[in-house]
This record gives C-alpha cells, sequence and structure tokens, in this order.
C-alpha cells in the first residue's frame, strides 16, 4: 500500500489538530471549574443545569420581593404605631372637652387648636410615601395621594380598595400594604352618620365647598337615615334647594312639614334639615350640586373634624354643653372603633411578618439543594481533567515526533 506524503501531511495534522482542541477544552474547563462548557458536551445535563439555573434566579427575585415586602409593612407598622400614639392624645383631649361644666369658649378654643394641628398631622400619616414615592396606603394606586381635603370641603378617599400583592413563591402572594379605605376610612360608626362631597359634574370655578357637617339631633336623623341628599344651587334666585337622591322629591322640614325648597344661600352659613347641619362655601354656579349620603361608617379625619367644629362653635350655653357632650361621646367611641380596626390590621401584619420570615427560610434552604445539585452537574473533577490534560499532551507530543521522523522519509534514506 502506497502512502503519498500529501495523505501523510493530512493525517498528521488532523491528529495534532484534534490533540489540540482536546487540550485546549481541558485547559478552558480547569480555568472555568465547569465540567459542562457547552450543550454539546453533555445535552441532558446541559437542560437540568439550565433549568437549575433558572430556579436560582427565580429564588434570587423572590429573595427582593421579600425584602420589598418587609420594608412596605415596617413603614405601615411604624405609621400605624404613629396614628395611634396620635388617637391616643386625641382621646385625652376629648376627655377632657368633656367637663362642660368648668371649661370656658377659651379652653376649647385653645383644645381646639390641638386637635386642628393634630387632624392635619393625622392626615399627613395617613398619606405617608414609601422609598419610592409610592403612598402606602392608596392601594393599587401608589402614584396618587389617597386622602385629599379638609374640614371646610369635606374629604375624599381617591384610593383603591384593596392593598397590592408581592409574590413571593410560586404559590404564595403576600399583602405588601394595605388601603387607607379598610384602615382609616371605612371605620364603624358609633351612631347612624353621613358624609358630605361635591359633584364632580359641577363648574364653579374656583369651585364651591360643602363642609363634613355635623349631626346634631341624632333622634331626628335615624328618623330619616338612610335617605341621601342632593343640595342644588339655583344662581337666578341665589338659593339651594334639598331632595331626595332615591325619589327626586323635596325634602321636607320635619318641623313645619314646608318643602326644603329656594333656601337663601349665604355663604358659610349652616343650614339644618332631619338632625344634621351643613354649610357651603364659595360662589356655585348655576345647578351646581352637593351630596349628603347616609352612611354606616366614620373615617378618622371626619371624627376628628366634627370634634374640632363643635368646639369651636362653643359659646357656653346649654345648647352648645348638650350638643358638646353628644359629639364628645360619639368621639370617644369613634376612636375606640379605628383603634380596634387598627389593632386588627397590626395582628394581620405580624401574620404576614411571620409568612415573609417562612418563605425566605424556605428559599434559602431551596437554594443550598438546588446549587448542590448545580455543582454535582456542573463542577469539574480537577484531579481526572489535570490527568486527563497529561495525557492528551503526551498524545501530542507523540504526534507530533511522530510527524517529524515520518516527514523526513525519502527512498535515499533506505539506500
Amino acid at each position: 500500500m502506497r502512502i503519498s506524503t500529501l495523505q501523510i501531511f493530512n493525517i498528521a495534522n488532523n491528529s495534532i489538530r484534534e490533540s489540540s482542541v482536546s487540550i485546549a477544552k481541558t485547559q478552558e474547563q480547569l480555568s472555568s471549574g465547569k465540567n459542562i462548557l457547552t450543550a454539546a458536551d453533555d445535552p441532558v445535563g446541559a437542560a437540568k443545569i439550565l433549568q437549575l439555573e433558572h430556579n436560582l434566579s427565580r429564588i434570587d427575585q423572590y429573595g427582593k420581593n421579600i425584602d420589598l415586602a418587609e420594608n412596605n409593612l415596617s413603614l405601615e407598622e411604624t405609621t400605624l404605631d404613629s396614628v395611634s400614639n396620635l388617637i391616643q392624645r386625641v382621646r385625652e383631649l376629648a376627655v377632657k372637652a368633656g367637663n362642660t361644666a368648668t371649661y370656658t369658649p377659651e379652653d376649647y378654643a385653645n383644645i381646639s387648636s390641638e386637635v386642628g394641628a393634630r387632624l392635619d398631622e393625622l392626615k399627613d400619616l395617613m398619606n405617608t410615601q414609601n422609598s419610592s414615592g409610592d403612598y402606602i396606603f392608596a392601594g393599587y394606586k401608589g402614584g396618587e395621594q389617597p386622602f385629599v381635603g379638609n374640614a371646610m370641603s369635606g374629604f375624599e378617599f381617591h384610593g383603591s380598595e384593596g392593598g397590592l400583592k408581592i409574590k413571593v413563591s410560586e404559590s404564595t402572594a403576600i399583602m405588601a400594604g394595605d388601603s387607607g379605605k379598610d384602615v382609616f376610612w371605612n371605620i364603624p360608626a358609633a351612631e347612624n352618620s353621613m358624609r358630605t362631597s361635591v359633584s364632580s359634574a359641577n363648574t364653579a370655578d374656583p369651585a364651591a365647598k360643602i363642609n363634613v357637617g355635623q349631626v346634631v339631633d341624632q333622634e331626628a336623623y335615624d328618623a330619616f337615615y338612610p335617605e341621601d341628599m342632593i343640595i342644588t344651587y339655583d344662581q337666578g334666585t341665589n338659593s339651594v334647594s334639598f331632595t331626595e337622591r332615591s325619589t327626586g322629591l323635596p325634602v321636607t322640614d320635619p318641623v313645619s312639614g314646608l318643602p326644603m325648597t329656594g333656601i337663601p344661600y349665604a355663604p358659610g352659613t349652616d343650614i339644618e334639615v332631619h338632625g344634621i347641619s351643613v354649610s357651603l362655601s364659595g360662589q356655585p354656579d348655576d345647578g351646581d350640586q352637593f351630596f349628603v349620603d347616609s352612611t354606616p361608617n366614620q373615617d378618622i379625619l371626619t371624627t376628628l373634624s366634627r370634634f374640632n367644629e363643635a368646639m369651636k362653635n362653643y359659646d357656653g350655653s346649654e345648647d352648645s354643653k348638650t350638643e358638646l357632650s353628644a359629639i364628645v361621646g360619639n368621639t370617644l367611641d369613634n376612636l375606640d372603633n379605628t383603634q380596634a380596626v387598627m389593632a386588627k390590621t397590626t395582628a394581620n401584619l405580624g401574620a404576614r411578618f411571620n409568612t415573609l420570615d417562612s418563605m425566605r427560610e424556605q428559599h434559602l434552604d431551596t437554594q443550598l439543594y438546588t446549587e448542590e445539585v448545580l455543582g454535582e452537574i456542573q463542577s469539574l473533577d480537577y484531579a481526572e481533567a489535570a490527568t486527563r490534560l497529561a495525557g492528551q499532551s503526551l498524545i501530542l507530543d507523540a504526534a507530533q515526533a511522530s510527524f517529524m521522523k515520518v516527514s523526513q522519509l525519502t527512498l535515499f534514506s533506505r539506500m
């Protein structure tokens, strides 16, 4: 059999190239510490590695989610604690204000001044923002301030119902914040209450407002409850009229029996009907409407506002003493109800903290196990690789030496 010179060179070249490629691959394995460099090395093993790395990536993301949820819940817990302390101070002031036998209008003006400051502080706490600038009690609408308004214009909640959930495992999502509607807004009232608001269709600019109002005769209001009222302004007569929301019929005065229509409008003047007192401010446009809605709930901002207004209106008369005493009693009951809701929320926070701790430990165990399995599949046996490299180097040296000898053979070397 004859072997041409070209074949000799090709065989030697292929042998040396294959040995060099094997050596390069082994050296890369040693430098990276990985047994499988490409899917071609071990298709099944490579697929398992991809799955395990994906699992580790998810565990890492769940860990970040747990940290985020924990930070939000910690901020909420701190805020609720501050609100609880504030409510306790207002309770002390309410108990103090109940002493109508000795306190003068000047004394109540001083108490009212502090309650007003506490009201502003409370509203700021209820609008607390986290490090990302999101309002923690706004529910899903984290970018929108949830509690707006004041005693002169009434309060509104602009957040959403239900809190924001964050996924902390494949099958578990934790409420990372509570809606302020559940914590501060829908507080069961001590007695039947009402809530005022302005129609979004009003056109006056600047907008006319309606205050939070006051229940001045609970028995009379209970007889009218749960009917809602609409107050409509008539520019032609500069008057307002009260109608029932459900029927559209005029609201009648419980004493005279006359319809509450064509009542002269004077900004800031209290209007009493069916045991409630409200006042409008500003200049409405013709047809502008204001709502007085019955509700079994009373938000904490309205509770403090009505308590504050009652002390401002105190003049020392027997009627004002009776009215203030009733409002103080309602205020204390409503504060109790608020604290009960907050206590329930705080207990729920504790349960969520426990769940987060449990999830963190579970993910840590899973991560350690996954990394161990990944190491078994992916990690290189350095002793075996070093021995293999030595053998591959020996083969390369032998191939090169053989080629050098074979390439020098000629017919003359046999003579």
